[in-house]
C-alpha cells in the first residue's frame, strides 16, 4: 500500500512538475495524495491551463505504485537518500523558512546535516584570483574551527569555498540547483566526486532534473537556509549572490562580504553590502565571534618578537631577505607580468628572478602563466 510518503516522492519523480508547483498544490489539497486524485478541474483553477493539462497525461493514477518502485529501485543503485520536511534529520533552520523543500536528496555523509554551525560562502562565477584565495582562506579558516562551509558547486568563489574546506581537513555541504544526480558544470566533476564520497551534496530536484536556470535561484534560499550566516565574496552590482544576501536577511541571517576596489565590478556588490550594514569580513574571526560567541581562529605569530598587536611579525616576514622584501612589496594580488615587477621593486632582473622562484618556494607568491605572478593570501 503506498503512503503520503510514497506520493511525495512521486510528484518529486515528475520532470514537468516544479517543486514550488508541487508545493503550492500540497498547501492547497492538503498532502501529496490529494494532489494525485486531485479533479483536474480543480488542478486547472489554480495553476497555468498548459501545466494543468499536462499533469493530467501524466499522473496515471494506476501506474503511481509501479514508478515509485522504480523510482526508489534507481535511487538506491545509486547510492542517493532523501529525507522529507518532518524527519528527524531535516535541518532544523531550513525547516522554519518559507516554502522549505518538501523532500532533500542527497548524497554523500548525510549526517553533515545534524551540524549545528553552518555558513555559506557566495560569489562570482568569474572570480578573480584575489576572490577565489579569499574564499578559500576564509573557508579553510572556518572549517578548521568545526563550522560547516555550504555553498552552491558552482565555477569561481562556490568551488573555491568547497576546496578551502577540504583543504583544511574540514566538512563542507554543496546544494545543488539542477538533479541530485546532474553534474553541473561539466568541469567540476572531479569537486562533485570528492563530494559524493566524503562531503554531501543535496537537492531539491530528483533524478534527471536538467540544469534549468530558474532552479538555481530557488536553490539560493536552502543555502541561505540551512546557514547561520552568508559570506558574499565577489558579487556585481545585480547578480544570484545578492538575490542570496537578500534572502539570507529576510529569513534573518547574519549577512558578511569581503571588500574589493573601488573600480572593480566584481567589488561593486561587495562593496554595496557593506556600506548597507553587512558586516566586513577581513578574516574568520569576525564570522566565529557571531556563531560560536567567541573567536577560535587566530593567525600564528613568531613568540621570539615579544610584540603586541600591530608589532608583532609574522614567522614568514623573518625570513626575507630586504631583495626578497622589496619584489615581494612590488607583487599585488592580481597577476602582474615579471617586467611591471623588476621596475616596482627597483631589482635587476637576474636577482629578482631568483627573488621570485624563493618567494614561491616560501609560499607568498604564485605563477598564474609564465612570466606573471602575484600575491598569495597569508593562511
Amino acid at each position: 500500500m503506498l503512503t503520503e510518503r510514497d506520493y511525495l516522492l512521486y510528484l518529486s519523480s515528475i520532470l514537468e512538475i516544479g517543486t514550488l508547483t508541487a508545493s503550492h498544490l500540497m498547501k492547497h489539497f492538503g498532502s501529496a495524495e490529494n494532489v494525485c486524485m486531485a479533479d483536474p478541474y480543480e488542478i486547472n483553477l489554480l495553476i497555468n491551463g498548459n501545466m494543468a493539462d499536462k499533469l493530467q497525461r501524466i499522473i496515471k493514477r494506476d501506474e503511481i505504485e509501479k514508478r515509485v518502485a522504480s523510482y526508489k529501485e534507481r535511487l538506491e543503485k545509486e547510492k542517493i537518500g532523501y529525507i522529507m520536511l518532518g524527519d528527524e534529520l531535516y535541518p532544523e533552520l531550513l525547516a522554519c523558512i518559507d516554502d522549505p523543500p518538501e523532500v532533500l536528496y542527497y548524497k554523500g555523509d548525510i549526517e553533515l546535516l545534524r551540524q549545528k554551525n553552518m555558513i555559506a560562502m557566495v560569489g562570482s562565477r568569474q572570480a578573480t584570483v584575489y576572490g577565489r584565495e579569499a574564499a578559500e582562506l576564509i573557508s579553510s579558516q572556518l572549517a578548521s574551527t568545526g563550522v560547516v562551509v555550504v555553498s552552491g558547486l558552482a565555477y569561481g568563489i562556490d568551488t573555491s569555498s568547497h576546496r578551502g574546506a577540504i583543504k583544511a581537513g574540514g566538512r563542507t555541504i554543496g546544494v545543488s540547483g539542477c538533479g541530485i544526480n546532474i553534474i553541473y558544470p561539466h568541469g567540476n566533476r572531479q569537486l562533485y566526486e570528492k563530494m559524493y564520497s566524503d562531503q554531501l551534496v543535496i537537492s531539491e530536484n530528483g533524478l534527471d532534473v536538467p540544469s534549468y536556470g530558474f532552479n538555481f535561484p530557488l536553490r539560493n534560499r536552502i543555502i541561505s537556509g540551512l546557514s547561520k550566516g552568508v559570506v558574499v565574496v565577489e558579487a556585481r552590482e545585480k547578480s544570484g549572490s545578492l538575490i542570496t544576501a537578500e534572502i539570507a536577511l529576510l529569513q534573518g541571517r547574519n549577512v558578511y562580504a569581503i571588500p574589493g576596489r573601488i573600480n572593480d565590478p566584481l567589488s561593486k556588490g561587495t562593496n554595496r553590502l557593506i556600506r548597507e550594514g553587512a558586516t566586513l569580513v577581513d578574516n574568520a574571526d569576525v564570522i566565529l565571534e557571531d556563531v560560536l560567541g567567541v573567536s577560535v581562529y587566530r593567525p600564528q605569530f613568531d613568540e621570539k618578537s615579544g610584540g603586541k598587536g600591530d608589532e608583532k611579525k609574522s614567522i614568514s616576514e623573518e625570513l626575507f631577505t630586504d631583495e626578497e622584501r622589496k619584489v615581494l612589496e612590488a607583487v599585488p594580488n592580481d597577476p602582474v607580468y615579471i617586467d611591471d615587477i623588476v621596475a616596482a621593486s627597483g631589482v635587476v632582473m637576474p636577482r629578482c628572478i631568483a627573488a621570485l622562484i624563493t618567494l614561491r618556494k616560501k609560499g607568498v607568491i604564485a605563477e598564474t602563466e609564465r612570466g606573471y605572478y602575484h600575491r598569495v593570501l597569508k593562511k
